[in-house]
């Protein structure tokens, strides 16, 4: 067994035990010393890098809140909860029909979850999909197959210096190298850091299903939270749980009925699970890609 499926095999305990843990990933381990040589080495100048976090993501699976509605009525939310230091966050294009079974034993990951939107478009590409908004990520650049909807939604952005934005529209030219991490086609449920613009047209005024969700949440501490729900819920009690937690923005990427949200070795993609988000239809769960969240190269070549 690899120290890093041991170090799986350890998480997954700790979180069937307690609920909640704080993941991440075991460091490049350090060269043994040449043995034998008398020659004194030249001393190593560290590079002048910040400390690095004592975690990469924090992870509540079982996580649970009561939550007020504006009627004064209650209802219970539970939900998985992965919490990150967009500082330290590098985001992924993982591609493949239908590949949670690699996914969910990737040692690599920390978690995969649903991207934007998309639509099929037999021999366009490899996946034979158009993307509803432009993606950059650590592993490349995917321009929006439909420009229509990649200018009418909004985005979530990591900047050059660590910082999480949350705004509208498609990437453009001039912000390549103020962001790190753009991903659109998003659906603005709420954004306290901005207005949104005429040219915004969001889907969430006229949905009325409770559907499994994935959240992708702006703290007020400046962390990213990535949420997806247990149960169905009304676009309306989403929004009264926003309220309730604080958040300064909460997108969607609105597959309901393709929810992933996989921390390999520990929360597994199962059919029981896809019966459930697709509401016992298998032939609509099918995913081309989903995103995966792992650490950023510098977080390794920090100093602990």
């Amino acid at each position: 067994m690899t120290a890093q499926r041991i170090w799986f095999a350890v998480l997954a305990l700790a979180a069937v035990s307690v609920g909640c843990t704080a993941i991440a990933p075991p460091g490049p381990q350090a060269s043994m010393p040449t043995i034998g040589s008398s020659i004194r080495p030249e001393p190593v100048i560290e590079p002048d890098l910040p400390p690095s976090p004592p975690v990469v993501m924090r992870a509540d699976l079982a996580a649970h809140q009561r939550v007020m509605r504006a009627d004064g009525s209650e209802f219970t939310m539970r939900y998985s909860s992965a919490v990150f230091d967009p500082r330290w966050l590098d985001l992924q294009f993982s591609a493949g029909w239908e590949h949670e079974e690699q996914a969910n034993v990737d040692s690599e990951a920390l978690l995969f979850f649903t991207g934007p939107t998309y639509e099929r478009q037999p021999g366009r590409n490899e996946l034979g999909i158009a993307l509803h908004g432009d993606l950059l990520l650590g592993n490349g650049e995917w321009r929006a197959g439909n420009n229509a909807a990649a200018a009418q939604r909004a985005y979530l952005a990591i900047t050059s210096a660590g910082e999480l934005e949350f705004g509208y529209g498609r990437l453009l030219h001039e912000q390549r190298h103020h962001y790190r991490i753009f991903i659109g086609g998003l659906h603005a449920l709420i954004n306290t850091t901005q207005a949104a613009p005429e040219t915004y047209k969001g889907v969430y005024s006229r949905l009325s299903l409770a559907d499994v969700r994935i959240i992708y949440a702006g703290r007020a501490d400046g962390q990213l939270e990535l949420i997806e729900t247990a149960d169905g819920l009304h676009v309306d009690d989403l929004r009264a749980f926003a309220a309730q937690q604080g958040y300064v923005a909460v997108y969607l990427p609105d597959h309901a009925s393709k929810s992933r949200f996989i921390v390999p070795g520990i929360k597994l993609w199962s059919e029981q699970q896809a019966l459930w988000v697709s509401g016992g239809d298998l032939s609509i769960t099918p995913l081309p890609f989903m995103l995966k969240a792992q650490p950023t190269s510098a977080w390794f070549s920090a100093p602990p």
